[in-house]
């Protein structure tokens, strides 16, 4: 009997102290995207604004994503205060995918309408372009240097100015035309 009463216990202490929460309306920019296409091997960091537009607080306890190379980058829970706003920040790690790649990321807290919220986005993941070079990369291959460093030079290379004016030949073109013209044959 005496088991029985300290297993039940902390139980009735726990649903005592456990309190329902309201839910909360949210507005979330673009739950939808589209992103341009990236190189495979990049990090692309994805970031959704959540809005709680409503009186009460908004607890999201739990963040599942749709693949493994999706890793979220906030502290659990989130809590975002009535009338503020706070992020989700996702961080897509591109090295294992190739072509088209959709992911869902799935919020769960005490929303309105449901407990779970759903993202989405989508992007198209390039090869990079070490497999053919171009001929930028050919050429810096054979010299040692860069395309940059062929145009603008290097440090040493950069060459000087002047200050503006007549320039020197110019100055010594016209000294010999007068005296050319003075001499009249």
């Amino acid at each position: 009997m005496k088991k029985l009463l300290l297993i039940a216990l902390p139980l009735f202490l726990f649903a005592a102290c456990e309190k329902n929460l309201k839910p909360a309306t949210v507005i979330v920019a673009d739950p939808v995207r589209h992103y341009y296409p990236v190189v495979q091997g990049e990090i692309m960091r994805v970031s959704y604004a959540i809005e709680n537009i409503s009186e009460n607080p908004l607890f999201i306890r739990e963040i599942q994503t749709s693949c493994g190379c999706l890793t979220q980058n906030n502290e659990l829970p989130i809590v975002i205060l009535p009338h503020k706003q706070g992020f989700i920040n996702i961080d897509f790690n591109t090295i294992k995918n190739t072509g088209y790649a959709q992911h869902f990321i799935y919020l769960y807290g005490n929303f309105k309408d449901s407990s779970l919220l759903e993202l989405q986005f989508d992007t198209n993941i390039v090869p990079p372009g070490n497999t053919s070079p171009d001929y930028e990369e050919l050429w810096q291959e054979q010299t040692g240097t860069t395309i940059k460093d062929a145009v603008d030079g290097t440090s040493g290379e950069k060459g000087y100015y002047v200050d503006p004016g007549i320039d020197p030949r110019q100055k010594n073109q016209q000294e010999i035309q007068h005296k050319v013209d003075s001499h009249a044959f």
